[in-house]
């Protein structure tokens, strides 16, 4: 059998054609190492070849046998754990709704319920809907090839930006001095939410510069810059701007230590560990030092300084929620102080208060686990691009988290940033389900997925030298 007939009929048995050029190759590089071991021992080019085919075994059960190992699997597990958050999110907020829906029906102060929970009010027509189109969209996306992002991952960032940047000119809503939400109808789109869509971009671009030095660095932190200044410039997000940069940088990190720079591994490490401790500092030193009154009253309500620890994010009565609870039992007081902060930002106050203390560590314990689920598989991929923007996925996920638990400690004020499953805003809801189908796909292809073939020229040249 020719070598061509041998590779063809192999590759017929592997469903997954995404695997079939991988596999392809693969077995072609073990014919050429019998091959040549055959000519050391005297035998002609023919006989070497033919008899390295026959070393092979058969084509159909070895191409059987490929395509039982590079099958595409999906992680219903996860995917199960996804979809039991996603419900226990939704029914978590609507039982604090109609508990502050109820009291306030009773006191006759219908009219106050809006200010109470604001984002609290809207989820009965819409929350709903966007749920499940979240969902539909995950599973979608899940069975897409991720890899085919990096191919046009240029373009598409640069396309996606400009549209934001018009959407902002054109559909802006400005409130209290900045333009955070693109009013599409009547739905308000969160600005900081739609740029979370940045980040798997970004890492896909990252990963065009594989093989370059400082030179590679540097286009990577130019391409950091941009987004900032929609956070930072026009949505007046200094949180988000920090959070955003930060992912970035996690990113730009794992690709550095994972040798994708021709660089000072040590030395850029290090500058990268400086610029996330410094920046934060400087910007927030900055905005105390030199800022307008509203910021200066912006930061200390996020850092809960002042008589700002008290008023805006309502620390005292968190703390009476979560002390007021037993390990099984909920505040006896819960119903009170529930009208006193909002259900939704708080959640998991709520929560402890109405449940008990283990029912809030139980729905935090299962996000975490998700989420580092995620970071394991990301970290671990063979492919370069799943794993970086895997792990810029799961990275910003981490975070969200992080901050919707202090939030909810009444360790720092409301942030604004939305916190998957648990938070309220239709942009940060269908975000954080796109970024989870990506997620999925890369964990679904993580045996079958082939390095995207968008190298320079420069490194297909030292690759083969």
């Amino acid at each position: 059998m020719r070598r061509e007939e041998y590779l063809y009929t192999l590759t017929e048995q592997i469903r997954c054609k995404m695997a079939r050029g991988t596999i392809e190759q693969e077995i072609n590089d073990h014919i050429e190492d019998q091959k040549a071991e055959f000519l050391s021992e005297g035998m002609s080019q023919t006989e070497a070849e033919e008899a390295a085919i026959r070393e092979m075994g058969d084509p159909v059960e070895v191409g059987l046998e490929m395509d039982r190992i590079h099958r595409p699997t999906m992680a219903w597990g996860m995917i199960a754990l996804i979809v039991g958050l996603s419900l226990a999110g939704y029914l978590l907020r609507s039982v604090m709704y109609q508990t502050v829906l109820g009291i306030e029906q009773s006191a006759g102060k219908t009219e106050d319920l809006f200010w109470v929970g604001t984002s609290l009010s809207w989820h009965t027509s819409l929350e709903l809907p966007a749920l499940l189109l979240g969902l539909v969209l995950m599973i979608g996306i899940c069975y897409m090839d991720y890899t085919r992002i990096a191919v046009y991952a240029k373009p598409i960032l640069i396309a996606y930006q400009v549209l934001l940047f018009i959407g902002l000119q054109v559909a802006g809503l400005k409130l209290n001095g900045s333009t955070r939400y693109i009013r599409i109808g009547n739905i308000g789109l969160n600005l900081i939410d739609l740029l979370w869509l940045t980040i798997p971009l970004f890492a896909a671009v990252l990963y065009s510069y594989r093989g370059q030095g400082y030179r590679g660095i540097l286009k990577a932190i130019l391409w950091m810059i941009i987004p900032s200044y929609f956070l930072f410039i026009r949505s007046q997000s200094l949180i988000a701007a920090m959070i955003l940069e930060l992912v970035y940088c996690v990113v730009l990190a794992v690709a550095v230590y994972k040798g994708w720079f021709q660089v000072c591994k040590k030395a850029v490490l290090t500058g990268i560990g400086a610029v996330v401790v410094l920046i934060p500092v400087l910007l927030a030193g900055g905005l105390w030092c030199f800022g307008k009154a509203y910021q200066k009253e912006r930061i200390a309500a996020i850092l809960s300084i002042g008589d700002h620890a008290a008023d805006f994010p309502r620390v005292n009565v968190i703390w009476e929620m979560i002390s007021g609870s037993s390990a099984f039992h909920g505040n006896p007081q819960f119903k009170e102080l529930l009208t006193s902060v909002d259900g939704s930002v708080h959640l998991l106050a709520s929560v402890v208060a109405a449940y008990g203390i283990l029912a809030g560590i139980l729905l935090v314990l299962c996000l975490v686990v998700l989420i580092f689920r995620f970071a394991k598989i990301s970290l671990n991929q063979k492919n370069q691009l799943g794993m970086v923007m895997g792990t810029g996925c799961t990275a910003l996920f981490l975070i969200q988290t992080v901050v919707f638990i202090l939030e909810n400690l009444g360790g720092v004020g409301n942030m604004g940033i939305y916190c998957p499953f648990f938070g309220t805003g239709r942009a940060g809801m269908l975000t954080s389900y796109i970024l989870l189908g990506l997620l999925l796909s890369i964990c679904r292809y993580q045996k079958t997925a082939p390095e995207p073939a968008i190298r320079s020229w420069r490194w297909r040249q030292r690759s083969q030298s």
